[in-house]
């Protein structure tokens, strides 16, 4: 999370979550009840666009609603909130995204970490997930190690995107390598990692 919202507390997310779940598993059966609950769903949504802040989507839902023949409404409202809050979170974490672009282009780096999960500084037995985009190119390093449900111990892969250089959306999923590279422990994908990185400044990575 970006600091959309500091405040926004987690049964709130949860009871939207529950009406989207619960309105869609009761909707799915009966066609005509799912286009109508979509169309109400929509033009609850674009009432919405007006919040621009998870804080004040919290403000705007109702407590209760009376009566049994509003609770098909409060599920598409609910359903409504937790859309609008994944479309404030999301253009919350893409302009951070661009703002950390910006500023590690105006200190003169060359690379910027742009994603990053678990713990990268980790030697072993930690899983975790990296994004490194090369700020002239855009080509963007994946490295990741993650549990296996069919391997013992982790299991490091590292792959290369290509992102727009400075909004960070992605632009080619495969520019030059179609399925990621396995690699069998840390020490051989850091060692990629380098070796990609130092190609792609180089600017003979092969695409």
């Amino acid at each position: 999370m970006h600091g959309a919202s500091s405040t926004i507390t987690r049964p709130v997310k949860d009871e939207w979550a529950e009406c989207e779940r619960e309105l869609h598993a009761t909707a799915m059966p009966d066609v005509q009840r799912y286009e109508s609950d979509l169309r109400t769903l929509r033009a609850e949504v674009d009432q919405l666009q007006g919040l621009g802040t998870l804080d004040q989507l919290i403000s705007a839902w109702p407590i209760t609603l009376d009566g049994t023949a509003d609770r098909r409404m409060r599920l598409i409202r609910g359903a409504a909130f937790a859309l609008r809050a994944r479309e404030i979170q999301a253009l919350a974490d893409a302009r951070a995204t661009e703002d950390r672009i910006a500023r590690a282009r105006a200190a003169g780096e060359t690379w910027v970490v742009l994603q990053e999960t678990g713990d990268p500084s980790a030697l072993e037995g930690a899983a975790f997930s990296i994004a490194t985009m090369h700020l002239a190119s855009g080509l963007t390093t994946l490295s990741m190690a993650q549990h296996a449900t069919m391997a013992i111990g982790l299991v490091y892969s590292l792959s290369v995107i290509r992102l727009e250089t400075k909004s960070g959306v992605l632009i080619d999923a495969t520019p030059g390598l179609e399925d990621w590279l396995e690699i069998k422990d840390r020490s051989e994908l850091d060692a990629a990692t380098e070796r990609w990185r130092r190609s792609i400044e180089a600017g003979d990575f092969q695409l």
